[in-house]
């Protein structure tokens, strides 16, 4: 047998070889030929509680401790029954390694915990300190490697002799079901990598869910590289939409100071950008400076000034876009914004982005805030795009379920009145009587509806097991508290413990219920908890007289589309809602609202479709 290349382990079987290392640069002719040197590096993930490796199933309710380390190994490789997970490192990093005059690097890995996940952080620690001994990729310990694939060395001894490089982070299995915890990786202020580690936590080791694998053992349950931060979703149940987005924009609120990392996915070009905004994203979001742009903008646009959402989209831009004078990363972020404005000008077509923000951890996890960017398609002269995008933002627990998942089931949440709307605005009669599903004008039934913890209440529509629900809501919201008629008598996300089927739909035409301020965002989260995947709602404060139309031309074109082939997207209703809607307020009021769809968000999956009626 010849001699092996460097980062495979000779076995009995066992052993997957790892991929061929990167070439070595040519050495200047008369030289001596230099050892063959490795380049394929690994991150490796494992949990570890007080009796040993866990893999990556979880016990609910226990702590462990996540170790998470760089090697010329994949662990997960070396052995049949897999005690870790791997990922091969972006090729950025593989392409530092290959820089033989730098020995040692520190990096800033940043842990991502989405609030409601699961999963909970041991401490409010923003941030790890990460140095790496690059030669020990280089040169790796095949003999350590080869000692842990036969089974006489643990994998805690394997990655204190062969790893370059590891962090130990304290982590809670808070509920059963499908977790991730992302981990963020810059080199100073330039972004290096981004993984994402999926977890199946049970109530036992045989009753966790299956979580991205057939495999129970879960190796392949960490992935990695700058690339993946385009994926619509981090896809940690079934086999649903790998879609990925045409551009990725993340936001990282780091307790000194905020970053920004712009992903363009047009083959061919500068993949990465990264840049230190030159103030927080997250705060500026919460202003009431915001927040009053785009009232003014909505009043504007009924009074039909041209360009009315453009102030806002241009101050948002330069938020976002903008660095302190003479910052290192500032040439970052002018070609990140020239980027993203060249992705939309090529595009034929309203180009996916995903946005994703990670606020400071605050009680072990990180805050889920929503950003409008949707408004940056706003028209008029001069604008900041050339056209309107669409806008994909994750929900904290992102499950994104099997494709032959279809919204069957309809629930109306709709009263007669509203408090403090008048009746001119609310006839009797603004609501279709007939609805593809059932409507609940009424706040105690709509409790005992979100309140049902047993199958009492009776599906609408029945057509399928695969079928989720449609939840739409008319209603006054605040500080995550929602009513009808008095503010006194309202539900809070602690009154909804209804299980949905996952992959259901949620539509709220209620104020501020995607709001970054206070506790709006609440209800939003709660209802992802419960099983909804997908969530259409506003940071704003949405006029009660628009919500009214809305909501009943949401009804009129379910109605109208019910037995359409193909099925709708979600998205595809949403639309067809703005564009109707706003046609009502143009042929009732002469009052120009084309736009207003620009306020809201969605959260979670858009190409989820309608279940196409028998």
């Amino acid at each position: 047998m010849g001699p092996r290349p460097a980062g495979e382990v000779a076995g009995d079987g066992q052993v997957t070889p790892s991929p061929t290392p990167s070439p070595t640069p040519v050495p200047n002719a008369g030289s001596p030929t230099p050892e063959p040197v490795n380049t394929s590096a690994y991150w490796n993930g494992w949990f570890v509680d007080g009796g040993g490796p866990a893999a990556n199933i979880l016990i609910a309710n226990n702590t462990y401790t996540y170790t998470l380390d760089v090697a010329a190994f994949n662990y997960a490789l070396l052995r049949r029954a897999s005690q870790s997970s791997g990922a091969q490192v972006d090729p950025g990093f593989a392409a530092m390694i290959a820089e033989s005059k730098t020995r040692d690097v520190v990096l800033t890995i940043k842990p991502l915990v989405p609030e409601g996940s699961g999963l909970r952080l041991g401490d409010d620690r923003h941030s790890y300190t990460l140095k790496i001994d690059l030669d020990k990729i280089r040169h790796p310990n095949a003999d350590a490697a080869k000692k842990y694939a036969d089974g006489s060395m643990s994998i805690t001894e394997l990655s204190q002799q062969a790893s370059a490089g590891s962090i130990q982070i304290g982590l809670t299995a808070e509920s059963e079901g499908c977790a991730t915890i992302a981990f963020a990786i810059f080199r100073g202020l330039q972004p290096l990598d981004h993984l994402v580690q999926r977890v199946s936590i049970g109530d036992t080791n045989t009753s966790a869910p299956v979580c991205d694998s057939a495999d129970p053992a879960q190796a392949d349950a960490l992935s990695g590289g700058l690339n993946s931060l385009r994926e619509v979703s981090l896809g940690v149940e079934g086999s649903g939409a790998d879609a990925t987005a045409a551009a990725a924009l993340h936001i990282f609120d780091f307790e000194a100071y905020s970053m920004a990392v712009f992903v363009d996915g047009r083959p061919g070009k500068t993949l990465v950008y990264g840049w230190q905004t030159a103030s927080s994203v997250v705060d500026f979001l919460r202003t009431d400076r915001f927040q009053n742009m785009i009232l003014k903008a909505r009043k504007d646009s009924a009074d039909k000034k041209p360009g009315s959402y453009l102030p806002a989209a241009k101050e948002l831009a330069k938020i976002l876009f903008s660095t302190k004078s003479g910052n290192s990363t500032e040439d970052d972020a002018k070609n990140a914004w020239a980027a993203f404005r060249a992705i939309v000008r090529e595009s034929t077509g309203s180009p996916v982005v995903v946005v994703r923000v990670a606020s400071d951890v605050t009680s072990g996890q990180n805050r889920s805030i929503y950003v409008p960017l949707g408004i940056l398609g706003a028209k008029g002269p001069d604008p900041v795009l050339d056209k309107p995008i669409i806008v994909v933002q994750p929900m904290a627990i992102e499950r994104y379920p099997s494709r032959d998942k279809c919204i069957g089931d309809w629930m109306f949440a709709v009263p007669d009145g509203l408090e403090n709307v008048p009746g001119a605005v609310m006839p009797p009669g603004f609501f279709p009587a007939k609805v593809p599903g059932t409507r609940i004008s009424e706040i105690d039934k709509l409790r005992q509806y979100l309140g049902a913890t047993t199958g009492t209440v009776a599906p609408l529509l029945s057509l399928a097991s695969a079928s989720a629900v449609g939840f739409v809501v008319l209603a006054h919201q605040d500080e995550g508290a929602m009513w009808f008629a008095e503010s006194t008598d309202h539900i809070i996300p602690q009154d909804i413990e209804k299980k949905f089927p996952s992959g259901s739909v949620g539509i709220f035409a209620a104020c501020s219920a995607a709001s970054a301020k206070g506790r709006n965002a609440e209800l939003l989260q709660r209802l992802n908890e419960q099983g909804f995947d997908t969530l259409i709602a506003s940071p704003f404060t949405i006029d009660a007289g628009y919500g009214v139309v809305f909501a009943s031309t949401f009804a009129e074109i379910m109605a109208e589309v019910a037995s359409e082939k193909p099925a709708p997207t979600i998205l595809d209703l949403f639309d067809k809602t703005v564009a109707r809607t706003a046609q009502k307020f143009k042929d009732k009021a002469d009052a120009d609202y084309s736009e207003l769809g620009l306020e809201y968000v969605l959260l979670g999956n858009p190409a989820i479709k309608l279940c196409v009626q028998p």
